[in-house]
């Protein structure tokens, strides 16, 4: 799954040095639902095309009742993931392969941090697993900062998604808000999470 920023950028990049171009192929899915949509899609395009690797861009169908519409309900991340993921599903069934996703380790700290804030318990400890069933996440074992240094160690550029900074989502007020806290509190603060 490639969004066309830096994890996804980079774990396209080794997936193509590991394995080679004829190996590996792309899934960007486009929501359109931002005034950038269209420059991700052309970053992605461009990216495969440089890269040697087979892309598959699905456009989202949006109506009036799609979350993230003006005037619409609805959890919108919920929506793109699923979106996201049912696409990943079909593609990798139709050849057999597995679906890799660019989540790192800054991901996994995010995301135990939110769930043990939101749903206390077992599930939240345990974070992101490396693999279920075709899903893998290699990239769990190193961190954003780290997979942009290899973008720009290759020459990769990547998309910045804005959304990412939108303090309206959970996601983004764990990044921006509870982690500098955590990490006044002890500058090993993420490493201790992981």
């Amino acid at each position: 799954m490639l969004s066309g920023g830096r994890d996804s950028t980079c774990l396209l990049d080794v997936a193509v040095a590991l394995l080679g171009a004829n190996s590996v192929s792309a899934l960007h899915v486009n929501y359109g639902l931002r005034a950038e949509a269209g420059a991700d899609e052309g970053h992605c395009i461009a990216l495969c095309e440089r890269l040697g690797v087979e892309l598959e861009v699905v456009r989202a169908e949006r109506t009036a009742d799609t979350p993230g519409m003006p005037g619409a309900s609805g959890n919108v991340q919920a929506w793109a993931r699923e979106l996201r993921y049912d696409a990943a599903t079909r593609i990798a069934q139709r050849h057999d392969a597995l679906i890799a996703t660019g989540h790192t380790a800054s991901d996994q700290v995010e995301t135990i941090l939110y769930r043990l804030s939101a749903s206390p318990g077992r599930r939240a400890l345990q974070g992101m697993v490396a693999r279920e069933g075709r899903l893998i996440r290699p990239l769990l074992g190193v961190t954003r900062e780290q997979t942009a240094a290899y973008c720009e160690a290759q020459g990769l550029s990547w998309r910045e998604d804005e959304s990412n900074q939108d303090e309206r989502y959970a996601r983004t007020r764990v990044r921006r808000g509870l982690l500098p806290a955590l990490r006044a509190v002890h500058p090993a603060a993420e490493a201790n999470v992981l």
